[in-house]
């Protein structure tokens, strides 16, 4: 099954604002992303120098006010950061440095009327979030807040998103970006947030910029797709100018895809998100690949869960990642051919998996290298013990069998994610589970999307 290469789809999300004087601060104690211009550290001699060429940020940006939200990557030699009024990909961490969930925060408005301004305002996000995650999120909130003078509460509005995914489309988002997106300052990132909304690229000129609440470019994978929040239900045609329609909607796309599409979609680029796994697993931000997705600050200074995320990178132990798969009966060899996933919604694999899913918690299937000289790697022989000929009954070499290769979070039609040892992949990249009795197949990808893995093994 191919599924449609462009679309429109409404997310079943929670949407929580976060406004008030101490929004900004507040926010930066609990996410990945840095959200404060200055950093607190008690030592000048830990300052990088790129921490020393952001020091002008707290002088341009008043964290009181609805000034936006700073965009960095940690990948970009040149150490840019951005101020931008749209949104970014980011996550909450607990205590102990363990992922509680992952999600965007959006400043709020995207963009103001020619004649308002936002200096007299407070500071105002939105954190969209799934629904799953809010009971736990608002909790950890509310346990946070203390002093702070910030206002949470729960919206009542809509999440959209749209891709397409055509190169036509990558060039004109990788243009839309440098056009209305390269913004150094909160002054500049509002004058080119309502450039971009008077500009009609994207959105009807009847929707005003009070109607576009939200709005981010999902840059996880790269020019990904375009996200956005509106007060009401609207439809394709009431919501997109003429102009973006003519060149990336056709007459068919004008009805709203299912978010089943969307998750799809994720599995078959290998994109990773925290619903997918059980509630039950616990996973660190770089297991999740939150580095490689744009959603992590290396230089933001103090988190909840900061400690632990930061000397993992420095260390350069980072030795487990989640990887995509696809899984397949061993009838079907062919697989291992394949070069990227592919979704295959009647694949006869796939009930398999949805009947022994039903009956059995997948993380505790056992994960083996699907050939022989593969296993024998990853099989241990103990050495001969000194005491063996005191043993009347005699005593033989025993082979124990390795522990699981990896652990399987998700199953999606016949794809999926796997927590697997990234050293692991580099040597083989065919495993196999026993369902029922039966060996089903899994080939392990690495996205070409992802940066080159220099991980340690271990």
């Amino acid at each position: 099954m191919k599924l449609p290469t462009s679309g429109l789809a409404s997310l079943s999300k929670t949407l929580i604002q976060i406004n008030g004087p101490d929004a900004t601060k507040f926010l930066n104690g609990l996410v990945t992303t840095r959200m404060l211009p200055f950093l607190e550290k008690k030592k000048r001699h830990t300052i990088s120098d790129a921490e020393n060429r952001h020091t002008e940020l707290a002088d341009l940006i008043d964290i009181h006010s609805n000034w936006g939200v700073m965009h960095e990557d940690i990948y970009d030699p040149e150490q840019n950061i951005l101020i931008r009024r749209d949104g970014l990909n980011s996550m909450f961490l607990n205590s102990k440095g363990r992922v509680v969930n992952d999600c965007f925060i959006y400043p709020t408005p995207f963009a103001y009327r020619n004649n308002s301004s936002n200096e007299n305002d407070a500071c105002s996000y939105i954190v969209e979030i799934d629904n799953v995650f809010y009971s736990q999120l608002k909790m950890m909130m509310s346990l946070h807040k203390l002093n702070a003078k910030v206002k949470i509460k729960k919206l009542d509005l809509k999440s959209l998103y749209f891709y397409n995914d055509s190169t036509v489309f990558d060039d004109w988002l990788e243009d839309i970006q440098r056009k209305y997106f390269q913004s150094m300052t909160p002054q500049d990132a509002l004058a080119q947030s309502r450039n971009f909304m008077e500009s009609q690229e994207v959105f009807n000129s009847e929707l005003t910029e009070e109607g576009i609440v939200g709005f981010a470019i999902d840059n996880r994978i790269p020019n990904f797709g375009i996200k956005f929040i509106t007060k009401t239900d609207l439809k394709v045609g009431q919501i997109f100018s003429d102009q973006f329609k003519n060149s990336f909607i056709e007459e068919d796309e004008e009805k709203l895809l299912s978010e089943k599409v969307l998750d799809q979609r994720r599995f078959e680029n290998g994109l990773f998100e925290v619903k997918d796994a059980p509630r039950s697993q616990s996973l660190l931000p770089f297991e999740t690949n939150l580095d490689f997705t744009n959603g992590l600050s290396l230089e933001k200074g103090c988190y909840v869960g900061q400690e632990l995320t930061i000397r993992t990178y420095n260390n350069g132990t980072i030795r487990k990642r989640i990887f995509p798969v696809q899984f397949f009966r061993l009838t079907n060899l062919d697989v291992e051919e394949f070069e990227v996933p592919a979704l295959n919604e009647n694949d006869p694999v796939n009930g398999i998996l949805k009947e022994y899913a039903e009956k059995s918690d997948i993380t505790n299937w056992e994960v083996e290298p699907l050939y022989e000289e593969a296993a024998e790697e990853n099989t241990k022989v103990d050495s001969p013990s000194p005491f063996e000929n005191s043993n009347p009954f005699g005593s033989k070499t025993v082979r124990k069998r390795a522990k699981s290769s990896g652990k399987v979070l998700s199953v999606q039609d016949n794809l999926g994610f796997i927590l697997i040892n990234s050293s692991s992949i580099q040597k083989n990249d065919l495993y196999k589970i026993k369902v029922d009795g039966e060996d089903i197949g899994l080939k392990v990808f690495e996205p070409d999307w992802w940066p080159e893995l220099e991980e340690s093994g271990g």
